[in-house]
């Protein structure tokens, strides 16, 4: 015996005392017409709210069951305006990778509303995609042609999937497939990423497939201390030669943030932007640049390719670079003052663990901070002081918890003035990673900043900076905004993977609310810091 369950939807079922008594099952429709089966082929009936279900047995070989009247292939109508009912319902599309082979992962979509929008960040070519489906109607076409579950469909432009029911009454679906619009990098290292550093080859092409890039002397590893396979990775890139990517900087080192534990992915893109733009004057901010990374052949989500903090032409002209940590490793060039406890580590790559710029700058730093905590004011001279405002103000206004702490990078000049900057990964800043509070301070009770917020000049400089910023306040939400709008399909790519957002659906529709409610409580949380910080760090 084989079993069918027939959704009856808008029909109600009903028995009567002769349906009993001659064994039959009556289902009245709308138009008035009904359906009869024979009561020993019923095996269940149940309800809920939208829809009766009864689950019959019946013979193989009889017929499939389906409505009465079913209105003729050549009869079928499209021009007529949309008719909503029970029996032109497109439930589900579906694409897999057993019909797609240059799908990453199956995607199977509950249909929810008439316009769909599914997001494959990583194919360029939409013409001939096979598509699976269920429905409740009787035809279904698309773009005027009748296709059947399964079909090679032309995705390259929005397209109208037209479900007609039994009577002919039609419901149209506006389906798009798209890419993300963003370039596409692809690395092969033949499955060597790991913690160290492996060969391999990257490329990267455009939305439209064409290739802009292409190298072979490049290597890449997983960045920071926390590398698994099963996380969102962040990785270092570095090329034999220097090389300019995308029209950013022309240099080896490169870095992709993986923005893992930020529900927007855009903060880190959002704080350089803030810091490069004419509200602050650091001599040098990162440009950022988001990507769709492929990983020998995987898709491994939304990405921004940042140009990693070095002495080079196009980034830092000159001096050493190293940052304040909390931690450092065995082969780190690295010192600890002895007042503050600070832990510093060079980020030089000419300088050698027993060079004398690690010494000199060692020594350097302990005689300034000496003075500084001595009460003495002689320290000013040593400083950028600006620097020093803009850096203190920045990290205020996007409340960075670990300002002092972790990737707090500094740039000694030839003639040993000490400059605050640049900015590096913010991803867990602006009420994200570390909560939504926008209040306090994090840097006024800090080693250096507890002391330099004692002097007149600083102050004054903090003061007028905080001022320009908060007159500023609405071009950091377009900062906002524009990153935003960058990547939101992207974001519905990420989402497949990652499962970032939390989305309950792979369509574009259901990702894009999460998303922008992400990003309004963002900008929400920027305003509201601002206000704090214009009336209590003045």
């Amino acid at each position: 015996m084989k079993k069918q369950t027939l959704l009856i939807g808008a029909m109600s079922i009903f028995f009567i005392g002769q349906a009993y008594a001659q064994n039959t099952v009556k289902i009245q429709k709308k138009d008035g017409s009904t359906i009869e089966y024979p009561l020993s082929s019923v095996d269940t009936l149940s309800d809920d709210e939208k829809t009766h279900r009864m689950t019959l047995s019946y013979p193989k070989e009889e017929r499939t069951l389906e409505p009465t009247s079913v209105i003729a292939e050549s009869a079928v109508n499209l021009d007529k305006s949309d008719v909503k009912q029970s029996y032109n319902v497109l439930r589900s599309i579906a694409f897999t990778t057993k019909d797609n082979s240059k799908l990453q992962k199956d995607v199977n979509v509950e249909i929810k509303d008439s316009k769909i929008t599914l997001v494959f960040p990583y194919l360029t070519d939409l013409s001939s995609l096979k598509m699976s489906f269920e429905t409740t109607g009787s035809y279904v076409y698309f773009n005027g042609k009748k296709i059947e579950s399964g079909a090679s469909c032309d995705f390259s432009k929005e397209s109208k999937l037209k479900v007609v029911a039994f009577n002919g009454d039609v419901r149209t679906y506006n389906i798009s497939v798209i890419n993300s619009g963003l370039p596409i990098l692809e690395f092969s290292a033949n499955g060597k990423v790991g913690d160290e550093w492996a060969g391999g080859k990257i490329s990267i092409k455009d939305a439209q497939g064409k290739e802009s890039f292409t190298n072979s002397n490049v290597e890449i590893k997983g960045r920071g201390k926390h590398f698994k396979e099963s996380l969102k990775n962040a990785y270092n890139l570095k090329f034999e030669e220097k090389v300019s990517i995308m029209g950013l900087s022309s240099a080896k080192r490169w870095v992709l943030l993986s923005n893992a534990y930020d529900k927007t992915m855009i903060r880190s893109s959002v704080a350089f932007d803030i810091a490069a733009s004419d509200l602050f004057s650091f001599k040098w901010t990162p440009k950022s640049q988001p990507v769709e990374l492929i990983l020998d052949g995987k898709y491994m989500g939304s990405y921004t390719l940042v140009e990693q903090i070095r002495v080079c032409e196009g980034r830092i002209s000159e001096g050493q670079i190293f940052s304040a940590e909390n931690s450092y490793g065995k082969d780190d060039d690295a010192f600890q003052l002895k007042q503050s406890g600070m832990i510093f580590i060079m980020r030089d790559p000419e300088t050698g663990v027993s060079g004398t710029k690690l010494m000199r700058t060692e020594k350097l730093l302990e005689e300034m901070e000496s003075s500084m905590m001595s009460g003495k004011s002689d320290y000013i001279k040593s400083l950028d002081l600006q620097s020093f405002a803009d850096w203190f103000v920045f990290n205020e206004i996007i409340k960075n918890e670990e300002a002092i702490s972790s990737d707090a990078y500094m740039v000694f000049s030839p003639d040993n003035i000490l400059s605050m900057g640049p900015i590096w990964d913010m991803s867990k800043t602006m009420g994200g990673e570390y909560g939504d509070g926008y209040k306090n301070s994090i840097l006024s009770e800090t080693p250096w900043f507890s002391h330099l917020l004692q002097n007149s000049d600083f102050k004054k400089l903090v003061s007028a900076k905080v001022d320009q910023v908060v007159k500023g306040k609405s071009s950091i939400e377009s900062i906002v905004r524009k990153r935003a709008e960058a990547i939101k399909y992207s974001v519905a790519g990420n989402e497949m993977v990652w499962n970032n957002l939390g989305a309950s659906n792979a369509d574009y529709e259901t990702v894009s609310e999460q998303y922008d409610l992400e990003v309004s409580k963002l900008i929400d949380w920027l305003d509201n810091r601002l206000t704090w910080i214009e009336e209590n760090l003045k």
